[in-house]
């Protein structure tokens, strides 16, 4: 095993690891944002405010997400066996 493929491989799970927290990441920061408009608009500064959607919104975005979720853990997987047994040979 090279260096180089150490490296293939470091990168390729860090980028499907970036794509897995994409959209919950997401979820969050929009939400996040829209209830920090919505307490400076009206002067509200409760702290429950803020987690209790945002729990939620991210609840219900990684429900939605499972499917796609999963299809990419599957295929990073295929990849990193594939990967192994091609190096046994």
């Amino acid at each position: 095993m090279t260096s180089g493929l150490v490296i293939e491989i470091g990168r390729d799970l860090l980028f499907t690891a970036l794509l897995l927290s994409l959209p919950t990441v997401a979820v969050s920061l929009a939400i996040g944002l829209i209830i920090s408009i919505f307490q400076t608009v009206t002067s509200i500064q409760e702290q429950t405010l803020t987690f209790a959607p945002r729990i939620v919104a991210v609840g219900l975005s990684l429900v939605i997400a499972l499917p796609w979720t999963l299809r990419m853990l599957v295929t990073f997987t295929e990849r990193m066996f594939l990967l192994v047994a091609e190096l046994s040979k």
